[in-house]
């Protein structure tokens, strides 16, 4: 993975944090860090080493979403760089999304529009209960067009008719509701929280997980006849593998599975 200059990477033990460190602009992300988050999470989501990463933020805000020097409001725009620009977005969030393993948002301070496309992209996002959230984009004469596909799939459609429409702040309790944030803890003890769930994923089968999250992705396009064809044939694919026999074996005989490890430091 090259040097990064708008991102950190820091693997540790099987686990890696991703840092997003623009706190001067707030963590928007410009074509750099766009491109950067998508060679490490491309990066990443290739090394069955890594048995989790870490989405988080330098500063007070996780993410204010594009930087808007990046969307040059003191020139025209024409449609081949804007296509441009959106198609590289899109391809940010999709390989996210698509990243192998699991990823965990750590969210601060405040995420608004792309931010929040960030967090609909991880599997499990942890919010300190004094963050605040807003779809801004219809503020500023823009549409959430590229984050809509992510946050409808994590939130459903009469949330984001509600919160896109208005642009209107919402709170972490709010965010939790609607399926956007999983957990909400007081900002003291979010370190600790993304901790356990570092620390509950390291007690985890990693090929067992990675195969569950490549499941749930692919099952959502299928058509109820290819769906249970595909459980059935990934419920074989699992129950003859190795390491369902270790952790069938550890089980029966009350120890732990060989896959098990420490989280160490994250």
């Amino acid at each position: 993975m090259k040097n990064c200059t708008s991102i950190l990477v820091e693997s540790n033990n099987g686990y890696t944090r991703v840092t997003l460190n623009r706190p001067d602009r707030q963590n928007a992300f410009d074509a750099e860090m766009v491109e950067e988050l998508r060679e490490a999470f491309y990066t990443l989501g290739q090394d069955h080493s890594v048995r989790a990463v870490v989405l988080t933020a330098i500063g007070s805000t996780f993410c204010s979403g594009a930087d808007l020097r990046w969307m040059k409001p003191d020139r025209a725009v024409f449609p081949p760089e804007a296509q441009r620009d959106a198609e590289c977005v899109l391809e940010m969030f999709r390989t996210i999304d698509a990243c192998s393993c699991p990823v965990i948002g750590r969210i601060q301070g405040a995420a608004y529009g792309g931010g929040i496309g960030l967090i609909a992209v991880c599997d499990v996002a942890v919010a300190a209960a004094d963050t605040t959230f807003a779809f801004s984009e219809v503020r500023l004469g823009l549409v959430p067009a590229v984050i809509a596909p992510f946050v409808l799939a994590k939130t459903g459609e009469s949330f984001a008719r509600r919160f896109c429409l208005t642009g209107e702040s919402f709170s972490a309790s709010m965010a939790r509701d609607s399926g956007l944030i999983h957990d909400v803890v007081e900002p003291v003890l979010l370190d600790a929280r993304v901790e356990t769930l570092v620390e509950q994923i390291a007690h985890r089968a990693p090929q067992a997980v990675r195969d569950t999250k490549a499941l749930l992705r692919r099952l959502h396009h299928l058509s109820n006849e290819e769906s249970w064809k595909a459980s059935v044939a990934w419920n074989v694919r699992a129950r003859i593998s190795s390491e369902a026999q270790e952790g069938l074996r550890a089980f029966r005989e009350h120890q732990s599975p060989n896959w098990t490890m420490s989280a160490g430091n994250k």
